[in-house]
């Protein structure tokens, strides 16, 4: 009982955990991300060095081939006969040992070529040497550069391409920006993650607390229909003792008012056997008069609960039949009765107000007790809740599965106060 009590609060605590483990998990991801921006602002800081690096080894290079273009022209256009300063155009050619160049006339023909890295298994071989140069020729004219110069007249033409130093730069440059794009993809991503993890973790609650809620109620099912069927069975054995004594007694005239108390009593213990063995069984409905029901059921209650309980009756139905087991509603309202005769203290006023709509027949039963304490009001309905100091807290249990299992109706507390009472409610489909 204490369990089903405190179920609400381990509720909370677990909802509490739940979201302090979300928490931490938030907080730690935007630590990761923290981390992760630090390291791409300082990956930001590289690029921008490597594009500056690239940049000015670009503008080197192609300053260091127009002074190449420059002195080769110079040297060519020279006159043999006179004699004139050409150390420093030699050397300039001779400090360019990076940048691949191939040199051509007008006719295409290769005049020179510098930093091509010939494969050694052709060096030898003048004709394939050749090819591999005219071919390193064709790459330049598609990704390098070119530099016209005029020797004497004729139209020279040098191709150049980015050194192995200024290629290794570019790649890093472009392996660096696609590192800062794909860590700037995992930290949106990330962002995500705790979201993801705790939707992961609630669907995984809902399904095992769906699970072990259809297995719990199974189990119940089972031992309330085992428990209900061997209580019929041990009431009808002396039962049907007692019915044979009745008859042996009204044998004697003497005995008939005592007799006929009694056959009422019998017969009143055979409905409430017969109620126990319908539970776990299928339950036929039919048509019955439910005025005449509630008729029946208050003027039994009147004769055995306290005299100074009033019973007042407000039934505005027109379609009074509709379909239901006669004996397991009876039940239902005797069991709401008994427990507001309880609440009273065997003093106050029981109603029963019954109306109806086109889809259902609505039943409110009210007493002036002093209400149901606000801790168990929603668990109420539960096995082994109760208000009672005294009591195991199943009939409650046993009308909800009445009216929802077998009738495929509803039953909710309408309102419960100290000062106004408690008021059941109770809807039942009209088909």
């Amino acid at each position: 009982m204490n369990f089903y009590k405190r179920k609400q609060k381990w509720k909370y605590i677990l909802f509490a955990v739940a979201i302090i483990i979300s928490s931490l998990s938030i907080i730690l991801t935007r630590d990761l991300e923290n981390s992760l921006e630090e390291s791409i602002n300082s990956l930001s800081q590289s690029i921008e060095t490597l594009k500056q690096n690239e940049e000015t080894l670009k503008n080197e290079e192609a300053d260091n081939m127009r002074n190449f273009a420059k002195a080769i022209q110079h040297l060519n256009n020279m006159n043999p006969n006179i004699e004139g300063d050409f150390s420093f155009s030699m050397e300039i050619i001779k400090q360019n040992v990076n940048i691949p160049l191939i040199l051509i006339d007008e006719c295409h023909d290769v005049l020179q070529y510098r930093n091509i890295n010939i494969p050694e298994e052709i060096e030898s071989d003048e004709v394939k040497k050749k090819e591999y140069v005219l071919l390193e020729l064709d790459t330049m004219r598609k990704v390098g550069d070119s530099i016209f110069i005029d020797v004497s007249g004729e139209k020279q033409t040098l191709y150049y391409k980015n050194s192995n130093i200024l290629d290794q730069t570019s790649k890093m440059h472009l392996f660096t920006l696609e590192k800062q794009s794909f860590t700037k993809d995992i930290i949106n991503e990330m962002r995500w993650y705790p979201y993801y993890q705790l939707a992961f973790i609630l669907l995984f609650a809902i399904l095992a607390y769906l699970i072990f809620n259809a297995a719990k109620k199974s189990e119940q099912n089972q031992v309330w229909a085992g428990m209900a069927k061997e209580t019929a069975h041990q009431i009808g054995t002396p039962l049907s003792s007692l019915m044979a004594w009745l008859e042996l007694l009204k044998q004697n005239p003497e005995n008939e008012s005592m007799t006929i108390e009694m056959e009422k009593d019998l017969i009143r213990l055979e409905t409430i056997t017969e109620r126990f063995s319908k539970i776990g069984s299928k339950t036929e409905l039919h048509p019955e008069d439910i005025n005449e029901l509630i008729m029946e059921s208050v003027e039994y209650m009147e004769k055995r609960f306290s005299n100074k309980i009033n019973f007042i009756q407000n039934i505005n139905i027109k379609s009074s039949k509709i379909n239901l087991n006669k004996v397991l509603f009876v039940w239902v309202l005797e069991n709401i009765c008994k427990n507001a005769a309880d609440a009273m203290k065997g003093e106050g006023t029981i109603s029963i107000n019954c109306s109806e709509d086109e889809e259902n027949v609505s039943l409110y039963i009210s007493d002036t007790g002093g209400g149901i304490d606000a801790s168990i009001i929603k668990s109420i309905f539960m096995p082994g809740i109760t208000s009672k100091k005294r009591g195991w807290g199943l009939g409650l249990s046993l009308v909800k599965r009445i009216i929802e299992d077998y009738h495929k109706g509803k039953i909710f507390v309408e309102s419960s106060s100290e000062k106004d009472g408690t008021t059941f409610g109770i809807l039942l489909p009209k088909t």
